[in-house]
């Protein structure tokens, strides 16, 4: 993943259910970080920022895993006149119980930090910009967490 940019999340505040349930945990996580990937590129109702965007190549450069397993690349389109390829990474060797989240372009590092100059795309785009990922991991942290303590207790059937 060189010249990437990714975050992580630590899940040990939510510790005590994955001592209870392994394998339902693990289920929730992941449906967590598929949905937390999905309000990262679109926008949430806490957060709206989404990446700066002209082709669409570093939104379908972003991919989701928890620990180890790889668990799905954003799904998107890319716009016609990209001169390069959407390049999720689809491998990643992380820490069980840690989410991470993996923008696998060359520049997505450099875009999460830009102050401005963003093209016609960006700005048409309603709240493209800047710093994406930190936004939403202020922003969503709470209803990620408590995302995924109700998808453990739907699984558990607690």
């Amino acid at each position: 993943m060189q010249g990437s940019i990714k975050m992580t999340m630590n899940l040990k505040p939510l510790e005590s259910l994955q001592r209870q349930s392994p394998r339902h945990f693990r289920t929730a996580a992941e449906r967590g970080a598929i949905q937390f990937l999905t309000w990262t590129n679109n926008g949430s109702k806490n957060e709206a920022r989404k990446p700066p965007i002209r082709w669409g190549v570093l939104r379908g450069s972003s991919s989701a895993f928890v620990g180890n397993k790889f668990l799905m690349a954003f799904p998107i389109n890319i716009k016609p006149g990209a001169t390069e390829e959407k390049s999720p990474a689809k491998s990643y060797s992380g820490k069980d119980l840690v989410i991470t989240w993996c923008w696998n372009t060359d520049y997505a590092a450099k875009m999460h930090e830009h102050k401005g100059g963003w093209g016609k795309f960006t700005t048409q785009d309603g709240d493209a910009g800047n710093k994406w990922i930190e936004r939403h991991l202020r922003r969503d942290r709470n209803d990620l967490m408590y995302m995924i303590a109700m998808e453990f207790k739907k699984e558990a059937r607690m």
